[in-house]
């Protein structure tokens, strides 16, 4: 299949020379693909949508792959501050240190927040999802500056997770965020409200019987 990149996302702020990677420079050309091939929505060039979803894949690379996060230029850093379904708000800085996912995953009842660095927990789940883990946004209900939108991440489950044998389908969740931007397009807080168990009940094999994080999400009527 032929894919057109000129509608591929645009990460900024990944060329200077500079930059102290906790690993080596990311290539998401694995991920675009998936990205193109199957996401539900496209937005205009210039589009709240696009603009929004170009930022929150800047800032996913940043937290995921620069050390130093007075590097990140997604963010407000003085200021800026991440909170995951109405829990503990952390900082840039916080955020550096204990990593992503035992942010994002912090309060999910599957999940238990180790001592692992970052690279290491990336590594799991990259391992898990070798064909791209996708990220679009949905809808821009309001803003900026107060930015709030829903979005959908998805993936297909083909390599194994912390040794359980992959099954093949495909895993993906919804949610929402609630970002109040500057006037450079920065984030000065970011609310984000989802419900990572029914994959993490994929990942290890489990039955939960819950709805995907629907309950979660204030404006999930908007998402159906």
């Amino acid at each position: 299949m032929n894919l057109s990149f000129e509608d591929a996302p645009a990460r900024s702020h990944m060329d200077d020379d500079l930059i102290k990677w906790r690993c080596n420079k990311p290539n998401y050309e694995v991920v675009n693909k998936l990205y193109l091939k199957e996401r539900s929505k496209t937005h205009k060039p210039n589009s709240v949508e696009k603009k929004i979803e170009n930022l929150m894949k800047t800032f996913e690379m940043e937290l995921t792959n620069k050390k130093n996060p007075k590097e990140w230029k997604s963010v407000a850093y003085d200021v800026f501050k991440m909170q995951i379904n109405g829990g503990k708000y952390f900082s840039a800085d916080e955020l550096a240190d204990v990593g992503s996912y035992n942010v994002l995953l912090a309060d999910a009842p599957l999940y238990k927040t180790t001592d692992e660095k970052q690279e290491i927990l990336h590594g799991q789940y990259k391992e898990a999802f070798p064909g791209g883990f996708a990220w679009e946004v949905l809808e821009v209900i309001s803003g900026p500056p107060v930015v709030t939108f829903t979005w959908r991440h998805w993936a297909r489950w083909t390599g194994p997770f912390k040794g359980v044998s992959p099954s093949g389908e495909r895993v993906e969740m919804k949610g929402c965020a609630i970002a109040t931007v500057n006037e450079n397009l920065q984030v000065e807080e970011l609310k984000v409200y989802y419900d990572p168990n029914p994959i993490l009940a994929t990942l290890l094999k489990l039955n939960t019987g819950t709805d995907e994080g629907a309950t979660r999400c204030p404006f999930h009527k908007s998402m159906k």
